[in-house]
């Protein structure tokens, strides 16, 4: 693990998957901490709390460790955001609060990045405009612009996440704005129909 000077983690927080964690000897070398000494305040929560809990926020792995000419096994934890809320509610004082607003920070970041990798749209998309088999023009697209068929449109509003609610509501007050001035314009044009 690369460490700063100061023997903190370079990074507290790891995307694995769908989620973010960190590792229980992250949390001892920035808190100051004997990682012994961590993992029996983790032994402890998975004595103490419920295992649906545990389970969820906790996962044990077991390296092998080269020290000199012998091997040893050395156990440790990695956790999810809320479990290493759980771990550091009883750690005290003002400096542990900064670590745990530093640590938390790490957390909303990682979920963040997590989040954006996991969006369909997000990467460097092009507009190709094609004539006669040859690429005539190109524009970049924005993370909020597509393009597609009219008859598509209504999938994409039904997509969930697809569009915001303020959005959907925009284009709820529209559609309804266009249905009135159609309508008046229908009905407009069957009364000259009729007079004729």
């Amino acid at each position: 693990m690369n460490q700063q000077p100061n023997n903190l983690p370079t990074k507290l927080v790891f995307i694995n998957g769908q989620q973010t964690i960190t590792t229980s000897i992250i949390v001892a070398l920035y808190f100051g901490k004997q990682h012994k000494d961590v993992l029996r305040k983790i032994d402890s929560i998975l004595a103490d709390a419920p295992s649906e809990f545990t389970s969820a926020h906790f996962c044990a792995n077991v390296q092998n460790q080269q020290v000199g000419s012998s091997s040893r096994d050395l156990r440790t934890y990695q956790m999810t955001k809320d479990g290493f809320l759980f771990l550091v509610m009883g750690f005290t004082g003002a400096k542990a609060a900064q670590l745990k607003i530093n640590f938390i920070n790490a957390f909303n970041e990682a979920q963040a990045k997590l989040s954006r990798t996991q969006s369909p749209f997000e990467r460097n998309r092009m507009l190709f405009t094609w004539e006669g088999g040859n690429i005539v023009s190109s524009q970049p697209l924005a993370d909020d612009e597509f393009v597609t068929k009219r008859a598509k449109l209504v999938n994409y509003i039904r997509e969930p996440r697809f569009l915001s609610l303020e959005q959907l509501i925009e284009i709820q007050q529209a559609a309804s704005e266009q249905i009135s001035r159609i309508a008046v314009i229908n009905q407009a044009q069957g009364q000259r129909l009729r007079q004729n």
